[in-house]
């Protein structure tokens, strides 16, 4: 499952924001209450939805949960396995207390290569600039970027500069504030696809799907091998990537969808390796929920599979994604010969 973390505090300001001075008592980018509601509440959905699947009681061997180091996706982790893992009368600790300590891992920002996708890589990180700055000069976003520059007072002219603006409006609109009367010309309608074509601009090709979630997929690929290879004995049967709408994205076109995608708050992204047992085949199913109000996650029907997605097929699908050898790719480190 890779899942983006509950709602949150603008990370970004601009010159003619109202609110640049405003006190955020969660701090910038910081996870809400609303947030943190939202994230028990789809822990327990998830819990409801995997009711025959998960154990009843949490064991340390059944699930494991990696994180982004942001707080926001730390935090959002954490509330999402309280509300997943409420304890039972035995690891109840106080009785004041219906909560239990999980535990969450997550790498450094400067070496997380796998969920926060912030770890050097020369070559994809040169890639998505150039990319980005092709996709800038598109004319169709001369108006927008015009419109946004005069009433922001400052520069507007990217799409990245853009998707900063929307989320911060976003935001501010979703924690009660009144956005200036200006945003009602562009905002959310006409900010809205240059938002989403840079979020997918991280893993616009199939290079940069490789250095994006090619470490995510080898760890996939691991899991599932795993379990095919001793299916009756095996014991971790969930893992969990608290990340940021950008990690749903990534997954979702290296799955082979090419429709620009907004993850809402809480949005996840699920893979499910299931065994037929009468011929002892396994089939993968992908399952999407796009925030946090929806009950059941919609299944998908993978684009290069037929109604049922054998194992084989999908491995032979995320082979052009996998990497094994992350950092001699990125040009980080010469090749080994």
């Amino acid at each position: 499952m890779v899942k983006r973390h509950g709602a949150r505090t603008p990370t970004h300001s601009y010159k003619s924001d109202p609110y640049k001075n405003y006190l955020w008592p969660d701090g910038l980018g910081g996870l809400t209450n609303v947030g943190k509601l939202q994230m028990f509440e789809l822990g327990k959905k998830y819990r409801s939805y995997y009711a025959n699947f998960i154990p009843e009681e949490y064991y340390e061997k059944d699930v494991y949960i990696q994180s982004s180091d942001k707080s926001r996706c730390l935090m959002s982790a954490y509330t999402f396995l309280a509300g997943m893992y409420p304890p039972s009368e035995r690891q109840t600790w106080h009785p004041e207390i219906p909560w239990q300590p999980i535990p969450v891992h997550a790498l450094p920002r400067n070496l997380d290569n796998i969920v926060a996708g912030t770890k050097p890589c020369k070559i994809g990180d040169a890639m998505y600039k150039e990319l980005l700055a092709e996709h800038d000069e598109e004319p169709k976003w001369i108006e927008v970027f015009d419109y946004l520059s005069k009433y922001t007072n400052q520069s507007m002219r990217s799409i990245l500069e853009v998707d900063f603006l929307y989320s911060n409006l976003l935001s501010q609109q979703e924690s009660g504030l009144k956005l200036p009367e200006w945003t009602k010309n562009v905002f959310p309608m006409k900010m809205r696809v240059p938002f989403m074509l840079s979020l997918a601009m991280l893993s616009y090709n199939d290079t940069l799907l490789r250095f994006k979630v090619g470490p995510l997929l080898n760890n996939v690929k691991q899991y599932f091998a795993e379990v095919v290879a001793n299916h009756e004995s095996v014991q971790r049967s969930l893992y969990i990537y608290s990340g940021h709408d950008v990690n749903v994205v990534a997954l979702w076109r290296a799955l082979g969808f090419t429709e620009l995608l907004e993850p809402e708050y809480g949005a996840s992204l699920v893979l499910e390796l299931h065994e037929e047992v009468e011929d002892e085949a396994f089939y993968v199913k992908a399952f999407y929920r796009n925030n946090t109000k929806v009950d059941v996650p919609m299944e998908l029907k993978l684009p290069f599979c037929d109604e049922r997605c054998s194992y084989r097929k999908f491995l032979e699908h995320i082979e052009k994604y996998t990497i094994s050898n992350w950092e001699a790719e990125c040009g980080n480190v010469s090749p080994t010969t």
